[in-house]
């Protein structure tokens, strides 16, 4: 199980079978952004190969109509991976999770702004998806206009790398 939020990092703990409770003393760090307002959440892991992959959200995810964080503070997403898939999670540069690393995947760019609250769904059509909420910046910053997008996942480089939007998909998130 995966959790944790803003302020402490996201932890991982292993559950007890049936998956009723957690196994005592089973927790471990995963990531952790010790500068600012350690502003990491939402963590989706997904296997893709030989690596366990650690997506989650970083930045300000909300408010955006009253008060727009300044350029590179909105939500991004980042990845971390591992072959084991407890602890030990890197980012492209070799820096661990738990000391501020993190490999951007998607962040603001064009009209899209502050995409994350993301998962990674392995769709038999078109493979590996990452899906997530974001800031339409032509409709509107309110948190209730944020739009649902997708994009396709290219792992060839050994790195996740999102590849074109189906801009036809998106919908609005209530």
């Amino acid at each position: 199980m995966i959790f944790g939020s803003y302020e402490e990092g996201l932890y991982q703990a292993v559950m007890n079978n049936p998956p009723t409770s957690v196994v005592p003393n089973s927790y471990a760090k995963l990531a952790y952004e010790p500068a600012g307002i350690h502003a990491d959440e939402g963590a989706n892991m997904f296997k893709h190969g030989d690596y366990n992959y650690l997506f989650y959200s970083n930045g300000v995810c909300c408010g955006f109509d009253t008060k727009k964080p300044a350029a590179g503070e909105e939500y991004k997403i980042k990845v971390c991976r591992s072959k084991a898939g407890v602890m030990d999670f890197r980012d492209a540069d070799g820096k661990l999770c738990t000391e501020g690393g993190g490999t951007i995947v998607l962040e603001s760019h064009d009209n899209v702004y502050g995409p994350g609250g993301q998962g990674v769904y392995d769709d038999p059509t078109y493979g590996p998806i990452l899906y997530y909420h974001y800031v339409d910046t032509t409709i509107g910053y309110a948190d209730g206009q944020k739009q649902f997008g997708w994009n396709k996942l290219d792992f060839s480089s050994g790195w996740p790398v999102t590849t074109a939007a189906d801009t036809t998909s998106t919908a609005q998130t209530t």
